[in-house]
């Protein structure tokens, strides 16, 4: 999880039939629970293809297929695998992974949930539908299952990082900060990890830290999101010019003057205000409603547009 902190104050297959004398997919109970992690898309894909034999037959079709890069196919092999053994856990999380893959966010959460049926202290099948419970707003489940996923197996970096997030959230930022590094210790090359780690630096009153993980997330790592973040602290820091330079690398000139000129509003810099987001105006003033408002908040705060610092 890319996470990009604000500061407070902040997935039922048909079973295929063929005719003749080939071994085809055993049709039995096993089969609903096939059914419950991919649809039947992939029998209509891959019609052509002949039916496995065994779970050994359609798992090295299915290795196959992922060296060959071709996803799909494997999914499908996996799916049959998984009718000859249901409570195959390491083949659940394969299957569940893959839906996450291709953003099958349903199907893999009922993947990740029959292995954790199966095996309920599995690390990867508690952090498969933790992940997924954060993508659905349900905080409490997330951080109960990845809580638990990260003390049966600390290695679990995508764990660390989105229960730094909410340890951000919740303002405690040491708890974050160590969840961050744990993430980093697996994983050092992880640009969201440090994105956030860097952000969470920051609301914790650590601007040269701050500054230091945001470049390494986006200049070393080009994760583009930490220059908005890197421009957002210079803005807030009263370090307009810099801020400019930064927001620009991700956005309009005149959506960066724009935000350092509100961000110059708060701090009370009223001058600089009114130069960034005249500016802003002039650079697009038809299509930028939100120089506008804050020009009119500006004008309000100067009490009726004159500027008291001229």
């Amino acid at each position: 999880m890319e996470t990009c902190l604000n500061k407070p104050g902040l997935a039922l297959i048909c079973v295929m039939f063929f005719s003749g004398g080939c071994a085809s997919t055993p049709e039995t109970g096993n089969d609903a629970i096939a059914a419950k992690v991919s649809d039947n898309s992939m029998d209509i894909l891959f019609a052509t293809e002949f039916p496995v034999a065994s779970e050994d037959d359609a798992l090295t079709r299915a290795d196959q297929a992922t060296q060959e890069g071709e996803i799909d196919k494997a999914l499908f092999y996996l799916v049959r695998a998984l009718q000859f053994r249901p409570d195959n856990v390491p083949l659940l999380l394969r299957i569940g992974e893959i839906q996450l893959l291709k953003q099958n966010s349903n199907f893999a959460k009922r993947a990740f949930l029959l292995a954790q049926h199966y095996d309920p202290d599995n690390s990867a099948a508690l952090e498969g539908v933790g992940l997924i419970y954060v993508s659905e707003g349900r905080d409490e489940q997330a951080i109960h299952n990845l809580t638990r996923a990260v003390a049966i197996d600390a290695s679990l970096w995508r764990s660390h990082n989105v229960l730094g997030v909410y340890a951000d959230k919740a303002g405690d930022y040491a708890a974050a900060q160590r969840h961050y590094e744990r993430a980093l210790a697996v994983n050092p090359g992880a640009a969201h990890v440090l994105n956030n780690f860097g952000y969470s630096r920051y609301l914790a009153g650590d601007v040269d830290g701050a500054i230091r993980y945001l470049l390494e997330a986006a200049n070393d790592r080009g994760f583009f999101k930490a220059w908005a973040n890197l421009g957002k602290i210079y803005a807030e820091e009263g370090r307009y010019r810099e801020a400019i330079r930064t927001y620009r690398l991700v956005m309009s000139e005149a959506a960066a003057l724009n935000n350092a000129g509100f961000a110059a509003i708060e701090n009370g810099d009223l001058t600089e205000a009114e130069r960034y987001i005249s500016e802003a105006i002039r650079l697009s003033p038809t299509y930028f409603p939100s120089a506008q408002d804050n020009l009119l908040l500006l004008q309000e705060l100067q009490g009726g547009g004159k500027n008291d610092a001229t």
